[in-house]
């Protein structure tokens, strides 16, 4: 490109807990959901595919909580979702679902794909599970 300025930058790969998405739907315009909204951020999020069935499991709870319509929160999902990328669990090793099961099952075992990602991935996890946060450290 002859005339422009090229940058090159990579942006962070965080593994994204159920949690921080619920929050962001919750209250879109809270820093949560700005962070996650923002196409423009220096962030990747990532999480594992059984994400989107458990935020489906309780999109009736979320419309509740929200007084958002099925159709806003439907919008707010495909926008919170375009910038993530969804990895299927059957890509992550035996081996770091075995150490992500050692870290989780005194905490909760429903965290283990967020953990089990994060390890696959040598990343951070965001989450506002603050007891899965004290026991994993």
């Amino acid at each position: 490109m002859v005339g422009t300025k090229q940058e090159t930058f990579y942006k962070m790969i965080l593994v994204v807990d159920s949690n921080i998405v619920f929050s962001a739907l919750l209250n879109p315009s809270s820093v949560i959901g700005e962070i996650l909204i923002d196409v423009s951020n220096k962030f990747q999020f990532c999480a594992p595919e059984m994400m989107k069935y458990e935020l489906d499991k309780y999109e009736e709870k979320i419309k509740r909580y929200s007084k958002l319509s099925t159709s806003e929160v439907s919008m707010l999902k495909d926008i919170i979702y375009s910038s993530m990328n969804f990895i299927s669990e059957d890509l992550i090793s035996q081996t770091n679902w075995k150490k992500a099961f050692e870290l989780t099952k005194q905490i909760d075992e429903k965290d283990t794909p967020f953990i089990a990602l994060a390890l696959e991935l040598n990343t951070k996890l965001w989450s506002g599970d603050k007891k899965l946060q004290t026991g994993i450290k």
